[in-house]
Order: C-alpha cells, then structure tokens, then sequence
C-alpha cells in the first residue's frame, strides 16, 4: 500500500492525475511513447521495401544522433580474451530514478498493488533501472569489472525481466529513455568499462494477438524443419495471425512467423525442431529467421543500437532457438557495420544452451564449414551453406573476424561441470576430464580465437547466472565454498561472468519473517521460498534467482555473509534512491566475499597466463568435493615456464589436504631449485626440484591447505610487493602509479580496452606453480 500510495501520489503531483490515468494503460502509454519519436511503418499497408528503407535510414538518424551528442566513438578491445564481466538484472539492481517506477508496469501489478495484495511481488517490477546502474559504476571499477552485460531494456510487455520484447526500436521507459542508455554506455566507457547489450531475437510478445486457426505443432515445426535443412523456405505455409492494433506494425505479417504454436517445457529444453520453429510460450510469436526480408530488417533494427548508443556487443538472447542462416548473416553484418563506426573487435555472444554441443558448434565461428569454401563442411543445413555463400566477401574482410558465425558463446558444459564438482555433486576429476573430451573439441574446432589469446579464452564461463539457482542456494551458508568458486571462475580458461551480488555471497533464500500483506499473502510468499529445494530446470523460481540489491526494494532475500544477511526482508518498503555507493548499506567492501572477489579479479588482469593462457592438470582427485591442482601458461611461450600460474584449491568437504610434494606436468622447461611463493600470502614459500628421473616436483614441505583453501603460488621475484589495500601480490607487469610498488585501484579500473577512454591493457606477470603431490 505504501509502495503504490506514495508513487502514485508523486505522479499526480509530477504530471497530474491525468498522467496517473494514462499510466494505468500500459498499451496506450507505449503507443504515445512510439509516437513521440517515430511513426512506425505498417508493413500490411506499405510493403516489404519500404519498411526496409525505413530500417536503413534509422541507421543514417541514430549516427546523426549520436555525433550530434558530442560524445566519442568508443573502439573495441584488442581482445575479449579472459574479460571480467559483470551481469545485470536491470530491474533488481539499483533504482535509480522514482519518477519512471509506474512508465511500464502492468495493470495487473497497478491493480494488485492498490488492493494490497502483495501475493505476485516475488515477479513483479521492483524498480531497477538505467540511473541505478550509472549511480554504481564506481562501485562495479572497485570490483574490478571490465565489461557490463545488461539484460534487456527494450520495449517489452512489463515484465520486470525484458524478455517478452514488443518493440526492438526503442526502450522501456521503465529503464529509462534511449537517450539514458546513450549515457549510461558513456559513463561506463569513461570508468574503463564496455557495455554489451542483451536483445530477444528468437520472438516478439503481443498477448492481443493470436492465431487464425490451432497450429499443428509439431507437424508444423518438422516441415519448417525439412525446408531449413533443403534449402527451400516456403513463407507462406502455416496458419493465419489476427494481429491486434498493438502488435509492432513493421513486422504485422504472417511471412515473418513460423506460426507452429507453444512449446511445451520439454520442447524448449530439447534438441528437435520444436525448439528452433516452435513458439516459446503462447504469446510469444516466434520469427521466421530464414526469411531474408526479416533478417535485413531486423539487423538493421539492432545496428540502430550500435549507432545510437556506442554498445560494445550484443548478447543474443535464445540463439539457440534461431536457424543458423540467420545467425550467421546477423553476426557478419553486425561486426562489419560495427568497423565502420570503428569498432574493429565488435562482441556478438550467443545463449546457446543446447545439450548438445554440435548445436553450440553450428552456431559458433567457423560455423562447422569452411569459411574460405562453405561448401566444404560438416553435417550442416542448407540454408546455412547457402547464407554463406552470400556473405562470404563480408566476413573474409574483416581481419579481426574472418567467419561467419558468433564470436563467443557461454562454454556452458565446462561451467556447469565445473559447478556440479564444486559443490560436490560430482567428483572434482570431472573438470579435468572436461579438458579432454569430444564436448570441447568439437567446440574448439569452430572458434575463431581472440588476438594473442588461447582458443576458448574469449568463451564466457560462469557459476551462476539468472537462469541458474544461486551457487549457495542449498548451502546458504557455506562462504568457503563460494570462495573456492569464484576462485576457480577467475583462474579457469575462459572470460568470467560474475552475477551480480555474487561478491556479496547471495544465496536466493528468503529470511524467516516475510512483512507484507496480511497472513494468506505471507503464506503464499513462503511457499514460493520453499521451491528453492527443486533446483531442476521448470522447477525453481526465477524469483529467487533474481533478489533486489538495493535497499527499497521489496524482494530483499539472503546472504552467506552475516552484515549483508541482516538486511533482508521481504516488505512493501517506501521507494528510494539509494545511497552513494561509497555509503550504501547493501554495497558492503570489507568483508572476505568482496575482498576475495576483488583481489582474484586483479589478480586476473595482472596475469596474461591467467586471462588469456591455455591450462595444464596435475591433479583432480576422483571424488566428491576433492583438490585440484593446475597450471595456467602463457598463450605463445611455447616451452618457456616464465608467467606460469599454477592454483591449488581445496574445494571444501574432503578436509584438509597435506602438502609433500608432486609431479608437475606439461612440456614446460621448469628451472630446478626455482622457488615459488604465494600471491595470497608471500610468506609461504614452495620449490621446484628435479627428481631422479629429472621430472620436476613441487616441494612444499608439509604445508597444509585446509577445506576451502587455496593457493596461487608465483616465482619468487617476479611479483610486486605485497599490495595490502588489495590483499595480493600482483605481477611485476602490473602498472603502478604513485609510490614504487602501489598499484592504484584506478589504474585497476581500467584495464582491458586499448585506446578510447578505457586506458591501456594492464598485462601483469605471472603467477606460477608447477605441481604437487600430496599425502591424504
């Protein structure tokens, strides 16, 4: 009751009851806000061409735009290789700014709200927005961070997640305004920052709008099927749409549309042509990704973003469920306008969460064909050699790119293996194995690696994200092992996506005292709390995946770490701008969480074998919850050991593990008597010694790691001094500024991006163990 009663009342004052009234029609409210900025062609009523030529001369407007700005053009990194990036739920983070809290919020919540049934809050808007993430960008420079993934900010239907898109070509004024994005990219650009932008490319949402006639699912979905793998589109087949007056009206055709009906849960999660043709829910209409009238038109709908906004990458939401024609002609022309406006590197990621991973590999690089010749290739659809064929002269002159398919995608197999063994749900040697199965090979055989950077340093890794149950979930308060993840997040292969609030150890539980509504809407609440337990896919709420962090909001949920934990609450509190984020309760940075998430991540960016560099097992023990042992090597240093990092992790429930001595493995030339120290603690000292057979081994001399404890050892010398602020010993190649030896957290900061605002790559040194052998 407060929460609308006092939102409501600022409205009327802001605007007048008048603009309360308009609020309350969410319909209406986007038709005036498209309106203000464009007319939208009606496709129906023009024709195909002309909504093309409208779509190209946005192009030609959101240049305009944004050199009228005065702000820079922002080039591309160098390398994505190894980048720390730090993911949104826009709507949970941070409100920012009170006055749009209502812009696109449901009626169903308005109506809900002025009831005082608070029972939907856990999926309701709670008030996130573009300020807030601007209000915070120092914080996200203290962590470390170096590239911002938002989800989705376009237009949308209200959900508070932004992927049920209405309208690809302007924003959700819930978020904020276009030009609020603009900024926001400016400002993340200026503290050393990129930004890739999340955009839905698998459907558009319009509830109004439904289908002439029941589609035949499946029926339907195997003959778009067959004409995919043929290379014989026919648009015209399928039932007929009743489009609503406020479907997007340059897309108000049925040749845009598969028009196979909604998928069941077993449908999306799959592998059959359900998932690529079928609609993801009802209401959710999936597009005809091979028609190339769409595809022009709605590349060019998201280069508009590019133009306008200076995003540094796109993530393509459901690229999964997308035909690979498509993929390919969107990343080809996305990466070749993007080096027009001087984004040489530009980032196109895919969400390809398909079990198999020669789906994954379909969609990846070299796309499972011969780039120079698509017509030498693996098992692969028509339409995909064809496409490629087209765009062959495109993609072969970019020298950052030369293929057609996705930059990067999520390495989802090696992170969910990774998670799975770290929170002892399957043995630690499972990662090892990883390393050496078909899964990663077929993967690396389509990648086109990033300058001077190992084959899959540019894949984004994760340990959760806002489609997986928090990490500490089911251990809501075991911190060691959180740390132990994120340490292995941020010395593994890969580019590493810490989902917010992870340095805060959020767990996704809600606190024993719900304060909202009466006793039935508590009950219902709870009942959603207790769903953590199922963790399957379908099962756990999302809800709980995705608490506030920020103090007014009222989905406030728990955490491992005692001070963060003591502000949950689940209640309808008054809505508020947050604190500076210096200042703010819920951005605590001295506790061990943030403090170790904070030094791995410099740590990272200090250390070229760390970001960029392949990896070498000693050991992984072939049990629950064991130690691992590992060594990463610097991408070009052939059989130098100069800049090799070698980790220790005692993943947590074996118990301690004594050190002796072991092996070191790998054709790396180690100097015998060499002697190593720990980045974490540089009184502990280890040595290389050569053995009587000359093998190398790690000589450690008792030392004991005990259950969640790690080790990152570095050759004595070529570290810099201990740097307390941080709590590491950073690599010698680290730059410093100020007294000798001080590595500024400004400097920090910035690293990643060459040129532009960004600042200089720091490349710090090496952080180097080389093996060990240890008695249980």
């Amino acid at each position: 009751r407060v929460l609308i009663s006092s939102a409501l009342l600022w409205w009327s004052t802001r605007v007048g009851l008048a603009g309360a009234e308009n609020l309350a029609a969410p319909s209406r409210l986007r038709s005036s806000v498209l309106s203000a900025q464009e007319e939208l062609p009606d496709i129906e009523v023009v024709g195909v061409e002309a909504v093309k030529d409208w779509a190209g001369q946005r192009l030609v407007k959101g240049e305009q735009s944004f050199a009228a700005s005065g702000l820079p053009r922002q080039p591309s990194p160098d390398s994505w290789a190894g980048v720390v990036v730090y993911q949104i739920m826009t709507d949970r983070f941070n409100n920012g700014d009170l006055s749009n809290d209502l812009a696109n919020m449901p009626q169903a919540q308005q109506d809900a709200m002025a009831g005082n049934n608070w029972t939907g809050v856990p999926d309701w808007r709670h008030g996130g927005d573009l300020q807030g993430i601007r209000d915070r960008l120092g914080y996200l420079e203290d962590l470390g961070v170096q590239t911002l993934w938002i989800t989705p900010v376009l237009m949308n239907d209200g959900g508070y997640h932004g992927y049920c898109n209405t309208d690809p070509t302007t924003t959700d004024p819930s978020f904020g305004s276009p030009e609020e994005l603009r900024d926001l990219v400016a400002d993340a650009h200026r503290h050393g920052i990129t930004v890739v932008l999340d955009v839905v490319i698998n459907h558009i949402c319009d509830p109004a709008t439904t289908y002439a006639s029941p589609p035949e699912h499946e029926p339907c979905a195997d003959r778009w099927n067959d004409m995919y793998w043929n290379g014989t589109a026919d648009n015209t087949s399928g039932v007929g749409m009743n489009f609503s007056s406020s479907f997007f009206p340059p897309f108000r055709t049925t040749a845009f549309f598969n028009r196979c009906g909604a998928n069941n849960v077993a449908d999306t999660s799959g592998e059959t042509a359900a998932a690529v043709f079928g609609d993801f829910v009802e209401g959710m209409f999936d597009y005809n990704t091979q028609n190339q009238d769409w595809q022009e038109i709605f590349t060019n709908l998201l280069k508009y973003w590019v133009a306008f906004a200076d995003v540094d990458g796109l993530r393509l939401d459901a690229a999964k469920h997308v035909t690979a024609d498509f993929i390919a002609y969107l990343s080809t022309e996305l990466r070749a306008y993007a080096m027009k406006l001087g984004k040489a590197n530009f980032l196109v990621i895919g969400e390809e969460a398909s079990r198999e991973e020669s789906w994954k590999a379909l969609g990846l690089g070299r796309m499972m064909s011969d780039p120079e010749d698509p017509e030498k290739h693996g098992q692969v659809p028509l339409a995909l050699t064809r496409r490629m064929l087209d765009l062959k002269s495109t993609y072969l002159a970019n020298p950052s790119f030369p293929a057609p398919g996705l930059t990067s995608l999520y390495n989802f197999n090696m992170s969910g293996t990774a998670r799975d063994a770290l929170r002892c749900d399957q043995e630690t040697k499972s990662i090892e194995d990883y390393f050496s199965s078909w899964a990663r090979e077929i993967l690396m055989a389509q990648v086109v690696p990033q300058k001077g950077a190992a084959p899959d340093a540019h894949l984004w890794t994760v340990v959760e994200l806002h489609d997986w149950p928090r990490f500490l979930g089911l251990y809501p308060n075991r911190t060691d092992m959180l740390m132990a993840a994120v340490t292995w997040l941020l010395t593994a292969p890969g580019a590493p996506i810490l989902y917010y609030g992870v340095e805060q150890a959020y767990n996704g539980n809600c606190p024993s005292q719900i304060d909202i509504g009466d006793a039935s809407v508590a009950s219902s609440i709870r009942e959603v709390c207790d769903m953590g337990a199922q963790e399957m896919y379908g099962s756990h709420p999302d809800s709980l995946k995705r608490q506030d962090m920020f103090a007014s909001g009222p989905w406030l949920l728990g955490s491992s770490i005692e001070e963060v934990d003591r502000l949950a609450r689940i209640t309808n509190a008054t809505p508020a701008v947050s604190k500076p984020w210096q200042v703010d309760e819920m951005l605590p940075r001295d506790h061990a969480m943030y403090r170790h998430t904070r030094k791995l991540v410099a740590l990272r960016r200090s250390c070229p074998a760390l970001s960029s560099g392949s990896i070498v097992w000693h050991e992984a023990q072939p049990v629950h919850c064991g130690f691992m042992a590992y060594s990463r090597l610097p991408f070009g240093n052939g059989s130098d050991a100069a800049g090799e990092v070698v980790v220790l992790i005692n993943s947590r429930g074996g118990g301690e593990v004594l050190l002796d001595s072991f092996p070191l493995n790998g054709n790396v030339n180690r100097v015998d008597g060499q002697w190593y120290v720990n980045a974490m603690n540089i009184s502990q000292r280890v040595q290389v010694r050569a053995s009587g057979d000359s093998a190398m081994h790690l000589m450690t001399s008792g030392q004991v790691l005990e259950a969640g404890d790690i080790m990152v050892l570095v050759q004595e010398g070529s570290h810099l001094p201990f740097n307390d602020t941080l709590g590491i010993a950073l690599c010698k190649s680290a730059e410093v500024s100020g007294k000798s030896g001080e590595v500024s957290s400004g400097t920090l900061g910035r690293i990643g991006t060459s040129g532009g605002a960004c600042g200089a790559i720091l490349s710090l040194a090496a952080l180097v163990l080389n093996t060990i052998a240890f008695a249980p």
